[in-house]
């Protein structure tokens, strides 16, 4: 077994060896619990390690101790090895009364030492405390020198960096011995019951995990607190959840258990070190298992890795023979740094997609409302979720060009201003209908397929019922791409259909926002009628929300915008759009800083030599054999930029992170799936803090307004899926519901944040 913090004394000061002994015990008396700390300094390519009760024997031995220098004392260097050390080859270098220091990248990490017997050392820390440095008769040049040379102040002693390692290691351990990992070139066996184990901290050689990446260190400023959620359709799981405190500094340790072996002490250190997650294998079945390993802070996921585990026997999962392999496949946080993931609203409800290798696609839920939590998950058939969300994309589209296929490049727009209200009315009603019934199966989809069935589908409704906070959590798969403000849970009947919310007609009627209105704050009168539509039923009316693109081993997700000043703006056009020219005045009226450029030369400059908050390309997407691109520039000279284009011409923000908007008017072929692999290069690569883009082609009339008043509001300080709730609210008082065909790839709560001087 190899050396863990847990068995280091790490409460260690490096010292000089010529700092003198008095000022030393000075500095440890002013220190809470001076005997817990030890000293350290380096001496002839060595180190030697003491503590107070060390000097305290010294100073008992009758030798004048104050007065000398910590090098001169004549200690013997302490042995030294490396932290990958086995512990107990580095306890065999223990003598009596000795230490063995610790080191990591050849520099002191902790102490292994037995700790001596109390010693009287009061009385030593008292001597010291009116100790002054001792002093010598100067000659005649050194006193000519001394008043035009001030004293060297004492170097104080500094604390050792305590490195914060925060690996997330998953292992097996058998159900009668859960503090012991199982061999993972061993497979599981049939039917058996077992310990799946949870850690942060440091990398373990019994880990899982196929990619121990180092976690970079970060300045913290809170502890955080990570629910672990197991989900399996194979495995069975007896507790599927539990809580991880990772704190300032030092491992993780559990704040909720999961699990509890039988016969287990109620005070055994692992209870506090791991979460265990008792699991049964698939009982009459051999072949490969799956275990989807979910971590949220604050209801918003931040990490899910597929574990992977062989029952029976079968070719190993790796070249080292390995028969249970875990694969990090979402990742908001690489970090998982407390002073970033502190800083995470609360979210009431997080919903992640994914595929397996057989086509079936999984929901995987987590919500809390209080101290009520949910957590459940859905699987539902090869294509069948393809097929209804191609549905309800279909749904959109016909709205906005009455031709539920793809724009074929004449149809015209159907919500220009000025249409007739009468019309408008109309066609608002037959849109809003059909859209529902689309948004409904989505729903139903979810609901119908919950692992707690009937009960399951009434708390999840109860909890999203009023406003809140959701995430959209996809794997970096563009198949998993789900417009989640289409979904509409309100209670109906699909088939019979009559009318409008007649509180909805009121509210719109008033003139007052409807965010403050009844039913878009969870009091929609008609909301147990199956036969009324209430726009208040569509998440993306109802809820913040936002679908952060993960970035397994890229940045953090962002959590906030910084600037001074003034916000910046970079706006890259398609000069011959119609509507450009008072577009373009609008934007240059927003409290920001706007620079605009459209040839293609022009917009690369600008992109590579300025730092943003929002980069907004009002333009449009094409498609180059199957990559996505964007055309700006005009007829005469058109300028594209595809998903290879943004590193190799170095355009990257690791700095000012800004918000990207692609409102691409008039695209054709460009699916949303498609769409999404520019969302990952923007991401992973520009670095830049979230995409905002849409399910359809949109049109100038559409585009102008919506992007308008979005910006406008973040610009202001909204949160991102606030102010795209507004922008989509803004929308529906004019009956056009097309705010729906907009999706922020952004953390719901990015928001603008001026920075002090």
């Amino acid at each position: 077994m190899l050396i863990r913090i847990g068995d280091l004394h790490r409460r260690l000061l490096r010292a000089s060896p010529e700092l003198y002994v008095g000022a030393a015990l000075q500095d440890l008396a002013a220190r809470p619990d001076p005997a817990t700390w030890l000293l350290v300094f380096e001496q002839f390519a060595s180190f030697v390690v003491l503590g107070l009760a060390d000097l305290a024997r010294l100073q008992a031995g009758g030798r004048a101790l104050l007065d000398q220098r910590l090098g001169a004392l004549g200690l013997p260097p302490s042995p030294a090895v490396e932290l990958d050390s086995p512990l107990e080859d580095a306890r065999a270098l223990l003598v009596p009364g000795g230490y063995v220091l610790v080191l990591r990248d050849d520099a002191p990490y902790g102490v292994l030492f037995e700790p001596p017997a109390a010693l009287a050392a009061d009385s030593l820390l008292a001597q010291a405390a009116g100790w002054r440095p001792p002093t010598r008769v100067l000659n005649d040049t050194e006193q000519a020198k001394a008043p035009t040379q001030p004293a060297r102040p004492r170097e104080p002693l500094a604390p050792v960096q305590q490195r914060s390692d925060r690996y997330v290691n998953t292992d097996f351990a058998a159900e009668a011995a859960p503090g012991q990992p199982l061999d993972k070139r061993e497979p599981l066996r049939v039917g058996r019951w077992y310990f799946f184990r949870v850690h942060i901290g440091e990398a373990e050689a019994s880990s899982l995990e196929t990619t121990l990446v180092p976690l970079p260190g970060q300045v913290l400023e809170d502890t955080a607190d990570i629910r672990v959620v197991i989900f399996s359709e194979d495995f069975m799981v007896s507790d599927a959840s539990g809580v991880l405190r990772v704190p300032l500094s030092g491992p993780a340790s559990v704040v909720e258990r999961a699990s509890t072996p039988a016969g287990i002490d109620a005070n055994d250190a692992l209870l506090g070190q791991r979460l265990l997650f008792r699991v049964q294998a698939p009982d009459g079945r051999r072949g490969l298992f799956s275990l989807r390993v979910n971590m949220y802070c604050r209801g918003m996921l931040i990490q899910s890795r597929l574990v992977m585990a062989r029952v029976g026997p079968g070719a190993p999962l790796s070249d080292t023979g390995a028969q249970r392999v875990s694969a990090l496949e979402f990742n908001l946080s690489p970090a998982l740094a407390p002073g970033h993931l502190s800083a995470i609203v609360p979210h009431t409800l997080s919903i992640m997609l994914n595929s397996d290798p057989a086509g079936n696609q999984s929901f995987r839920l987590l919500g809390q409302q209080g101290q009520e939590l949910f957590a459940s998950s859905a699987t539902i058939g090869e294509g069948v979720i393809t097929s209804i969300l191609s549905e309800a994309r279909r749904a959109l589209q016909s709205a906005s060009w009455g031709i539920a296929d793809g724009w074929d490049g004449s149809a015209a727009y159907r919500y220009k201003p000025g249409t007739p209200p009468a019309t408008l009315a109309a066609q608002f009603k037959t849109d809003l209908f059909d859209l529902a019934a689309k948004g409904a199966r989505i729903y139903a989809a979810i609901k119908n397929n919950l692992g707690q069935g009937k009960q399951g589908a009434e708390q999840l409704r109860e909890l999203m019922r009023a406003p809140g906070v959701v995430q959209m959590a996809s794997k970096v798969s563009a198949n998993d791409v789900v417009p989640i403000g289409l979904i509409y849970d309100h209670p109906l009947d699909s088939q019979n259909m009559q009318q409008v919310c007649p509180q909805f007609e009121a509210s719109l009627a008033s003139g007052r926002p409807l965010a403050g209105e009844p039913c878009f704050v969870g009091k929609c009168p008609s909301y147990p009628d199956e036969r009324i539509v209430c726009p208040a039923g569509f998440w993306g009316f109802r809820h913040d929300i936002g679908s952060p693109a993960p970035a397994p081993f890229g940045p953090a997700v962002a959590l906030a915008i910084g600037y001074r000043e003034r916000p910046l703006i970079d706006m890259a056009v398609y000069s011959d759009m119609a509507l450009l020219a008072a577009h373009a005045q609008n934007i240059d009226q927003l409290p920001a800083t706007v620079q605009r450029q459209s040839e293609r030369a022009a917009v690369i400059e600008m992109l590579r030599r300025s730092e943003p908050q929002l980069v907004y390309f009002y333009c449009h997407g094409v498609l180059q054999e199957s990559n996505p691109a964007l055309l700006v520039g005009s007829k005469a000279a058109p300028g594209v930029f595809t998903t290879d284009n943004w590193s190799n011409l170095g355009i990257e923000w690791p700095r000012a992170r800004p918000l990207m908007f692609i409102n691409g008017c008039h695209t054709t072929a460009l699916s949303p799936a498609i769409a999404f692999n520019l969302v990952k290069v923007l991401v992973e690569e520009a670095e830049a803090a979230g995409v905002i883009g849409t399910e359809i082609t949109i049109f100038e009339e559409l585009a102008q307004p919506f992007a308008e008043r979005l910006i406008a509001l973040f610009l202001g300080g909204m949160p991102l899926g606030r102010a795209m709730r507004e922008a989509r609210l803004g929308l529906l008082a004019q009956r056009n519901p097309l705010g729906l065909a907009y999706t922020a790839h952004a953390y719901a709560a990015l928001a603008l944040v001026a920075l002090n001087e």
